[in-house]
C-alpha cells in the first residue's frame, strides 16, 4: 500500500512538472509571438513613413542632399540610395589655367545639357552682361579682333582667331585655334569658375541604387 502511494505521488509530481513545463513554454511562446507581432507592426509603420518620405522625386532629394550616398533610418529599417553629380565641366574644372587649347570642346564642357545658358556672339558688343557672381558662357561665331569696352566674367569658347584690347576677360578661354599669347587681356579668376559650376551643375539620382535593409545591430 505504501509502495502504491509512493508511485502515485511520483506520478502526480511528474504530471505537475510536465504541465508546468508546458505552461511555461506556452507562456514563453506567447511572449515571443507578441514581440514578433509588435516588431512587425513597427516595421510596417516604418515602411509607411518611408513611403511618405520617398514619394518625392529622387532627383529633388539628390539636389537637396548634395551627397553621393544617402541614408534614411528608422528603428527597424534603413533605406539607401545614391546620387551622382553632373557639372558643365566634364573634365576637372580649371584651377589655374586661363587658356585651354583643345581640339574638341565637348570633351571639356557639356554644352548640350546647358545650351540654354550659352550665348553666341559675332562681336564683343554682343557679349552678355556679366559679373563675378553672375558669370556667363559665350561662343564666338567668327574671328574677333576688337576693343573690349567692359570687363567680361566667364568662359569664352572659340575656334577662330581671338584677340582683344581694352578691358579684361576674367575667367577661361577654350580655343581650338592657336590663340595662346602672353599679351592677352585675360586673367584667371577662381571665383568665376566656381560660380559657373555652382550655376550650371546639379545632382541626379543614380538609377537602380535604392535599397531597403533591416536596421539590425
Amino acid at each position: 500500500m505504501q509502495y502504491r502511494a509512493n508511485v502515485l505521488f511520483i506520478s502526480l509530481f511528474m504530471i505537475m512538472g510536465i504541465m508546468l513545463f508546458i505552461f511555461l513554454s506556452y507562456d514563453s511562446f506567447l511572449i515571443k509571438d507578441r514581440k514578433r507581432l509588435a516588431d512587425y507592426h513597427h516595421y510596417l509603420n516604418d515602411k509607411i513613413n518611408l513611403l511618405m518620405i520617398i514619394a518625392d522625386d529622387y532627383d529633388v532629394m539628390c539636389r537637396s542632399s548634395k551627397q553621393p550616398k544617402n541614408h534614411i533610418e528608422f528603428d527597424y529599417i534603413k533605406y539607401e540610395f545614391n546620387c551622382t553629380f553632373k557639372s558643365i565641366f566634364i573634365k576637372p574644372k580649371p584651377t589655374k589655367s586661363k587658356y585651354i587649347q583643345t581640339n574638341n570642346i565637348n570633351e571639356w564642357l557639356d554644352l548640350t545639357t546647358y545650351q540654354e545658358h550659352i550665348y553666341y556672339f559675332s562681336s564683343l558688343s554682343e557679349l552678355p552682361n556679366s559679373s563675378i557672381t553672375n558669370p556667363q558662357i559665350a561662343i564666338a561665331t567668327n574671328e574677333i579682333d576688337e576693343k573690349l569696352t567692359k570687363n567680361f566674367y566667364g568662359i569664352i569658347i572659340t575656334e577662330y582667331f581671338f584677340d582683344i584690347t581694352g578691358k579684361k576677360i576674367y575667367g577661361v578661354i577654350y580655343s581650338s585655334y592657336d590663340n595662346a599669347r602672353k599679351e592677352r587681356n585675360l586673367s584667371y579668376k577662381r571665383k568665376v569658375v566656381d560660380n559657373i559650376e555652382q550655376k550650371l551643375s546639379t545632382w541626379y539620382y543614380l538609377s537602380q541604387s535604392k535599397n531597403i535593409l533591416s536596421n539590425e545591430e
